[in-house]
């Protein structure tokens, strides 16, 4: 490495670990102390080499190195060590747009309270469970609603998700549409992608590459879209296109249900009815939906099952499997090891190797018995 030093990510616990050892090589020591006066008590060398097979008055000098070596490089180990050139491991975070459904159709109360609150519900869920990365929001019917960029202060989608309540949608929203909410989505990210290139100070060539981790996008509605499949494909082809993987939550049931608008300020409420005077069910449709999330990469999750979104926020969160850095023609041979393994692993080796000093191999042990006579002062 050029005579440059190790670079210590933890000091603490390395003193820590150093202290530690030393408390150990310390027992031991004592220990030897006690061995001797259980020498004098059996009366001294000559008595102890006829009653022991171990020699109780020799200082073993390599238990202590070995033990002291050993608690060392656990210390080493502790203190996170690594080489200058060595990169800083850095956690991959990844960016999230949670996309609402709020079209009319959300109203129905198949599911309870309603589709639009247990929607709320699994946007909520989802945050927590990706509490390390950035995520955004955004709420779709007819078109996108943007409310709030990919964003670390998650506090603040919880704060926007207490307003999104059943008089936020209307009747007269031409339906849900999820080629708008993807285009939406990636326009979002764009934006955001291209704010941060600039305050680097770095241009903005190729969208997707500027921005760090995987992104995703979760589309969370009931499907019941009017939209014709070319408008979907389209949007999924921009989304691939856009290195954006669409997760899709379906919230509703098959078999459906009315849907009651809520009165609220220059809305009347009521049932929702077609032309005829009939009262519109709708229904969720999960096949577009699983079609949406397999066709861009993404995964289904039904939102009435609290473990199958569990699963898709932790699939979100799981890093991205990339090659190792450690591995690149950018670090000294030395440098693509990690130290804190090579140290732990060089700690196991000599507490096994101090463990076996006291073995003796069966063939030996007749001529230590008549080496230990001799020594002892005993003839036949």
């Amino acid at each position: 490495m050029g005579g440059s030093a190790v670079i210590i990510g933890e000091p603490t616990l390395l003193q820590a670990g150093l202290a530690l050892t030393l408390l150990v090589l310390v027992g031991v020591w004592r220990h030897q102390a006690r061995r001797r006066r259980l020498g004098e008590f059996l009366g001294g060398r000559r008595a102890v080499g006829r009653l022991s097979r171990t020699n109780l008055y020799r200082v073993r000098v390599e238990r202590l190195l070995l033990l002291g070596i050993a608690g060392g490089s656990l210390a080493l180990a502790s203190g996170e060590p690594r080489w200058p050139d060595a990169p800083e491991p850095s956690p991959q975070v990844n960016q999230v747009i949670l996309a609402l459904d709020v079209s009319a159709s959300m109203q129905a109360a198949d599911v309870s309270p309603t589709r639009l609150a247990r929607a709320v519900g699994v946007a909520q869920a989802l945050i927590d469970r990706l509490e390390d990365h950035r995520v955004g929001l955004l709420l779709f019917a007819g078109t996108g609603y943007p409310l709030a960029p990919p964003t670390r202060d998650h506090d603040a989608l919880r704060f926007l998700l207490r307003g999104v309540t059943p008089t936020i949608a209307s009747a007269l929203d031409p339906g849900t549409r999820l080629s708008a909410a993807i285009g939406e989505a990636i326009a979002l990210l764009n934006r955001e992608a291209r704010v941060a290139a600039e305050t680097r100070g770095q241009p903005f060539a190729v969208e997707p590459a500027a921005t760090s981790g995987v992104r995703h996008l979760v589309l969370i509605g009931d499907g019941d879209s009017g939209e014709n499949d070319e408008g979907v494909e389209g949007a999924l082809e921009a989304a691939l296109e856009a290195d954006l993987e669409v997760h899709t939550v379906g919230v509703g049931t098959a078999i459906g249900a009315g849907m009651l608008m809520p009165a609220g300020t220059y809305q009347l409420g009521g049932p929702v009815l077609d032309a005829s005077g009939a009262r519109v069910v709708s229904r969720m449709r999960e096949p577009l939906l699983r079609n949406v999330a397999s066709r861009s990469g993404g995964l289904y999750a039904n939102g009435g099952s609290q473990g199958a979104v569990r699963d898709l926020g932790d699939a979100m969160a799981e890093p991205q499997t990339d090659v190792d850095p450690r591995l690149t023609d950018d670090v000294s041979l030395l440098g693509r090891y990690d130290l804190p393994f090579v140290f732990g692993l060089l700690a196991l080796v000599l507490v096994f190797a101090e463990s076996v000093l006291d073995m003796v191999l069966p063939g030996r042990r007749r001529s230590l018995w008549w080496a230990r006579r001799r020594s002892a002062g005993v003839t036949q």
